[in-house]
């Protein structure tokens, strides 16, 4: 009699164990959070108290409900400022870009829309096509420049760098970044690009904030410990996802949206990152 309810106890434990596995398989792909910082800088112009960005990254063709219905409702909820997406939203030998037009022609009826580019997306053979869908929808694709944004009055400059796959002949980023600290060497600087390398790459980077993707949230996520998986295929890769700060700048590392391998997302909800910036007094 105890070994029968004990196999019965066992069977319960592996079946609870196999649905809360299945929930998690499910929730790497179709489910959906927003994760939020503030950072405080006295650098930050008094105009852009409360200014708000939210990161879109590394979709890989993923959808969210028709048409990304939900997706486009999740950022319209966070009443961004501007949108900025990081790279990877096509991919070789898929037809993705269809579907990424009805998605942008929806973000940018709710703010400004910046894109720089990630591997996947020159990977794919469509760069070039992909610029062109992007422009005529309104986004700006930053190639390795930068521009002022405009509040009150007052101006912060966002850069973005093209994905190193690109171009042999592209300028390095600390050239880029080099050349705007020149020209406005007090500005108040946020720099786009894919890759999650900045901090052991650029640790000394003269910008204020960093928003890149790439790392897919380590793909497999363990509670309390973090990514299992680099991109690269590394073990434990220690920027994996969150805020990191390298006593120059923050970077923020988003988990992404979509996957790009056969190994699913697993305990890892595809994200969306929502960024308010706050004025602080010297």
């Amino acid at each position: 009699m105890r070994r029968k309810r004990a196999g019965h106890i066992l069977i319960k434990l592996v079946a609870a164990l196999l649905i809360i596995c299945a929930a998690l398989l499910l929730l790497g792909k179709y489910g959906l959070s927003v994760t939020r910082y503030t950072l405080s800088s006295d650098r930050l112009p008094d105009s852009f108290e409360g200014f708000r960005i939210v990161q879109l990254s590394d979709l890989h063709g993923s959808e969210f409900g028709a048409d990304n219905k939900r997706l486009v409702r999740a950022v319209a909820d966070e009443s961004p400022d501007i949108i900025v997406m990081t790279g990877d939203f096509i991919g070789k030998n898929q037809n993705y870009l269809p579907g990424l037009k009805i998605l942008v022609d929806q973000l940018v009826a709710i703010a400004p829309v910046y894109f720089v580019s990630g591997n996947h997306d020159w990977a794919s053979g469509e760069i070039e096509d992909l610029a062109d869908m992007l422009a005529n929808a309104g986004v700006t694709y930053l190639k390795n420049e930068y521009l002022p944004l405009t509040r009150g009055g007052e101006s912060i400059l966002l850069c973005g760098v093209e994905d190193p796959n690109g171009r042999a002949d592209m300028i390095r980023p600390d050239e880029l970044v080099d050349i705007i600290n020149k020209d406005f060497p007090d500005s108040f600087v946020v720099l786009l690009g894919h890759r999650n390398y900045w901090i052991t790459k650029y640790p000394e980077l003269k910008v204020d904030i960093i928003f890149c993707g790439h790392s897919h949230g380590g793909i497999i996520r363990i509670p309390g410990v973090g990514g299992l998986l680099g991109t690269s295929g590394e073990l434990l890769p220690r920027y994996d996802a969150g805020l990191f700060e390298s006593g120059r700048y923050v970077m923020i590392v988003s988990r992404g949206l979509g996957n790009s391998i056969s190994v699913p997302r697993f305990a890892n909800t595809p994200e969306i990152v929502t960024l308010t910036l706050n004025k602080t007094q010297s």
